[in-house]
């Protein structure tokens, strides 16, 4: 029985040194940061039925403590050819995923150290004429070593850009294109 005990304690030693340790974009701290982003083209994201949104703007964020400030402008088209245009404003941060800076590995790139990317989630208004809705807008900046596989190579269509979700209008989830870069401070 003891025999048995130090064996599987080995085991799983082994396994626990051998098991890759998690990214360090999705390893929480504490680090205080602060970006300025920039979605100058329009980032474009498309919905299940065919209908599209085009997202521009800037804004500045910040982590520990959480904080963001923004606008832009939209453009969202059905799949009929029916257009709506108008801006967003930023209300809050949801979270911020860094994927670090100064390199897109994917292509070989190396870029100014303070040039980062990441997963960045925003609360939002949108105005149109019609009125104002909430929705959340997450950018996607593929710099930096721990950009994840489907988020690394900003050569190919849909891997930079955005999704947006405007509860009970559209859940715009898949990425079109687009070109986005967040400036730390």
């Amino acid at each position: 029985m003891r025999r048995r005990a130090t064996i599987l304690s080995l085991l799983s030693l082994v396994v626990a040194l051998a098991w890759p340790a998690g990214s360090s974009a999705t390893a929480p701290n504490n680090q205080a940061a602060s970006y300025e982003f920039f979605m100058e083209e329009p980032n474009v994201a498309m919905a299940s039925n065919g209908d599209t949104i085009a997202i521009t703007g800037e804004g500045e964020f910040a982590v520990h403590p959480k904080s963001a400030s923004g606008e832009g402008e939209f453009t969202a088209m059905s799949a009929g050819g029916q257009t709506v245009a108008g801006t967003w404003t930023v209300n809050g941060l949801v979270d911020f995923q860094p994927y670090g800076c100064g390199v897109i590995p994917s292509i070989g790139a190396t870029l100014p150290p303070n040039l980062c990317g990441g997963r960045l989630s925003l609360d939002v208004t949108f105005t149109a004429p019609e009125g104002s809705v909430p929705g959340r807008i997450t950018v996607f900046c593929v710099i930096g070593p721990q950009a994840p596989p489907t988020h690394d190579n900003p050569t190919e269509a849909g891997e930079e850009g955005v999704t947006a979700v405007v509860p009970g209008i559209d859940n715009f989830n898949k990425q079109v294109s687009g070109m986005n870069v967040y400036v730390q401070q």
